[in-house]
């Protein structure tokens, strides 16, 4: 902890040398705002952030940011939790993101696969609810990822590169004028891997793989002097592997079936943007289509026969389409000639079809089983926001939305429901500007829809077993959550020098919390549950600092309390089980703080090297056990060359080797040690480096 908090005291950096810090515009919001001017919590990661770590994947850069953590169980950290909060995995039940994910303005949220990051102009994380302007799919908070836009000129480039793992990547950009109205952009780039694990069994390298393409297209079409719309489409078509658990808790596995991760999506979408005298009228229509597939080998070993072994394997059709229509004012249009406004309507509709199948065998034979389910949701929002100057230092802003869903679920063992409610978020936000020094205050509420949990009642033979039948009838579905926000903050820009500093309260009502429970002798089903009385609190620091003509600086620090509410669960060591009360405990992937520190010094005009230290505190892994991560700490080195359009970059992340778990289980799966509960880890990406050549013209 003394290491931490001189850490804040350090500054980092991944920006270049110019005459004074770069501006961002955040597009996240109604209105597109500068960063400096925002009256919330938010980090900008930019293109040059990315280049800088060589990331191929949204997941190798959240550490840089405070107060944001992700869950693996999969080939890549698809679920993000942002200040405590968000998803962990996603099994056989339906699932609704509490953090958002969106792509170009097409909504991906909980399929996270498609966060690749070649060609990507920035990612914005907003934390906190974002109920005016995204609703129940951002409760938490928002990651928006924006590609570059086509240019007024003709450019490219193209990237080679190479590193350890027999990990290769390519891609290439062309972008450029069309003729005087039109321009375009298109952007393709793969990226294989052998991935991290050996495995022994098979006698292979590759059972934990990666494969990624990605492919986007975007036209810009200034139709006239105030029209202009913007066109996207997507194709993303991943084929990794998963074989990441061993019974060793180790990065060698003996599994005869090794899992998968999947996802092949198709996006559109289309957006105008017309400004006229009085107002500013924005649309866009979205379509997304994936194709999604997850498996492992549940007994991550090849037993002998005398023991039992099995695998499982979901495949999802997933397929939506919205809108998102707001007309904001401007000049005489504002109301009393100060106050400015914002009206918007949203539709969104999805469809999930779940195919899950498994298997199991013993010596006495093998044991298939499946089970079908169809969920679909339809959502429709109205919103508004009104900013008012009080005083020439004093700003006002509130917002508002109302949201109604109507769900629909069946599955093969005939269990039905149409779950529906109406909800609603806003803010109230009140800015201070005084000189270059900005001082906010935010009340906030957001929301998530309720769910089903459908799966664990369809196995429930009310006939065998009506104990369990019983209790899991009456938990088929569970409530919306409610997340009340009180956000106090500072920010400051002056020349090379910004920085910013948010404190926070978080009051969750109905907190979605997931529980396991055992019905003797031995037959578990998780479910999710509303429980009362969650918070999460903390505080979030970042500084920049242009310190030299060749020093560049910047830091980054989060605090965080995040208490679990009235959850009572089963401590599987005892048998009978017997309750735990855990209402006093953190809630899982919540650490109690992380930072980020870098610096960047260019040593000639061609040479520049970044140092890049980031670590988290432990974290639980589940709310239903008290297994935990190990805190820890790695270190990123990049030497870059580069003179004119040539840039040659030797990099390396994770320098030190250090092992660290981004996922943890604990059940018995061993039946070499008598069938014991035991902890089972995943662990983070090992050390990785490469060479990284990009081209430019």
């Amino acid at each position: 902890m003394k290491f931490l908090l001189a850490s804040a005291l350090i500054f980092s950096a991944q920006t270049s040398f110019a005459d004074t810090i770069e501006e961002i515009i955040v597009t996240a919001t109604l209105r597109d705002t500068e960063l400096t001017e925002l009256p919330m919590s938010v980090t900008v990661l930019t293109e040059k952030d990315i280049q800088t770590r060589e990331a191929q994947h949204f997941d190798q850069l959240l550490n840089m940011t405070p107060n944001v953590n992700f869950s693996a169980g999969a080939s890549r950290g698809r679920f993000v939790q942002i200040r405590g909060i968000g998803e962990r995995s996603q099994f056989k039940d339906p699932l609704d993101s509490s953090i958002g994910l969106v792509i170009d303005g097409v909504d991906f949220s909980g399929i996270g696969l498609a966060g690749a990051l070649f060609d990507v102009r920035q990612i914005e994380i907003l934390r906190g609810p974002q109920g005016t302007a995204f609703g129940s799919n951002a409760m938490g908070g928002l990651m928006l990822l924006e590609t570059n836009n086509p240019s007024d000129v003709f450019q490219g480039n193209v990237l080679l590169g190479a590193g350890n793992y027999s990990s290769y990547e390519g891609g290439a950009v062309i972008s450029g004028p069309i003729t005087d109205a039109l321009s375009g952009r298109l952007a393709i780039h793969q990226f294989v891997s052998n991935g991290f694990i050996e495995n022994s069994f098979l006698d292979r390298d590759n059972t934990n793989d990666f494969d990624e393409h990605t492919l986007r297209g975007k036209l810009r079409w200034q139709a006239g002097d105030a029209t202009r719309i913007d066109v996207f489409a997507s194709y993303y078509d991943t084929n990794n592997g998963y074989d990441a658990f061993s019974l060793e808790n180790s990065r060698r596995t003996r599994s005869d079936e090794p899992g998968h991760d999947r996802q092949q999506s198709n996006s559109f979408s289309i957006a105008v943007s017309h400004e006229a005298d009085l107002f500013v009228f924005d649309g866009r229509l979205f379509l997304e289509s994936s194709d999604l597939g997850y498996g492992f080998d549940w007994d991550w070993s090849n037993v002998p026969r005398s023991g039992i072994r099995g695998g499982e394997n979901n495949k999802r059709q997933r397929d939506s389409i919205g809108f998102d229509i707001r007309i904001s004012s401007k000049g005489d249009a504002r109301i009393a000639d100060r106050t400015g406004w914002i009206v918007g309507l949203y539709r969104y509709e999805r469809d999930v079809e779940l195919f899950y199948d498994d298997h199991w065998e013993d010596s006495w034979g093998f044991y298939p089983s499946s089970f079908n389910s169809d969920f679909s949701t339809q959502r429709l929002a109205a919103y508004g926001q009104f900013d008012r100057p009080l005083s020439e230092q004093l700003h006002l802003t509130i917002g508002a939305r109302w949201e109604t869903y109507d769900d629909a679920y069946h599955d093969s063992a005939g269990v039905t429901a149409n779950p529906e409610d109406d909800l609603w978020g806003g803010l109230i936000s009140l800015e201070y500007l005084l000189n270059d020094l900005m001082l906010y205050g935010t009340l906030s509420r957001g929301y998530k829809t309720g769910g089903i949990n459908g799966q664990a009642s369809a196995g429930a033979d009310a006939e065998a077993n009506p104990e369990i039948a019983g209790f899991l009838e009456q938990r088929l579905s569970f409530r919306s959550e409610t997340l009340i926000s009180y956000e106090v903050g500072l920010r400051r820009s002056h020349g090379e020098l910004t920085w910013s500093l948010s404190l926070f309260h978080m009051k969750r009502d109905d907190m979605q919390a997931k529980a396991w429970i055992l019905f003797p002798p031995a037959e578990w089903k998780s479910y999710l549950d509303n429980v009362e009385n969650g918070s999460n609190q903390g505080i979030e620091f970042s500084f920049s600092f242009r310190a030299s003509d060749r020093l560049t600086l910047d830091a980054g620090l989060g605090l965080l309390k995040a208490k679990l509410g009235d959850l009572t669960v089963q401590d599987i060591d005892s048998f009978p089980p017997t309750p735990v009360d855990q209402s006093s405990r953190d809630q899982a992937h919540a650490p109690d703080h992380q930072f980020f520190i870098a610096a960047n010094y260019l040593i000639t005009p061609s040479f520049s090297l970044n140092i890049q230290v980031e670590g988290k505190d432990s974290f639980f892994f589940s709310n239903g056990h008290d297994i935990k991560s190990d805190s820890f700490s790695l270190t990123h080195a990049t030497l870059r060359y580069q003179f004119e359009q040539y840039n040659l970059a030797l990099w390396a992340r994770n320098l030190f080797n250090e092992d660290y778990k981004v996922r943890g289980f604990y059940f018995a799966n061993n039946p070499l040690n008598g069938w014991i509960n035991e902890p089972y880890f995943q662990f983070g990406e090992p050390r990785t480096f490469g060479l990284t050549a990009r081209v430019n013209f």
